[in-house]
């Protein structure tokens, strides 16, 4: 599946209420159902695959159903659509050192520091004490 054939796919089925399955999907990650959560957000990736918020929810509710290889596929998409956004760098750094990738890890903070550059950031503490916890194993 590439981002080409989801566009190709999406303008073949019909129409439903994006915000209103946004915010089924929302409720079903608030509710740690995130099986679920990760259906549903798939089905709004497949429809509106431009859309970045739908890719981060997906990245978000496949990590944590501990699915990270496919997770890194979402946030990899959801960088791709909002290239200032730090955190799905950030996430696919703990999706890549959760699959003991360490290289790669080290590689996807580097990323997202790069982003956040103000230390006021809510990743920038964060990202400092994994780049240096890595580093060090």
């Amino acid at each position: 599946m590439n981002l080409e054939s989801l566009i190709r796919e999406a303008a073949n089925t019909p129409p439903i209420d994006v915000e209103a399955y946004y915010s089924k999907a929302y409720a079903e990650y608030q509710a740690n159902l995130t099986h679920e959560a990760a259906e549903t957000f798939s089905v709004l990736c497949a429809r509106k695959p431009l859309e970045s918020r739908f890719w981060v929810g997906l990245g978000a509710s496949l990590q944590a159903c501990t699915q990270y290889e496919k997770a890194l596929y979402a946030w990899a998409m959801a960088a791709i659509l909002d290239p200032e956004n730090p955190f799905p760098h950030f996430h696919a750094a703990e999706c890549c050192d959760s699959l003991n990738q360490s290289t790669d890890a080290l590689k996807a903070l580097a990323e997202a520091k790069k982003r956040v550059k103000d230390p006021s950031h809510r990743l920038y503490k964060p990202i400092r004490l994994l780049e240096e916890t890595w580093r060090n194993r």
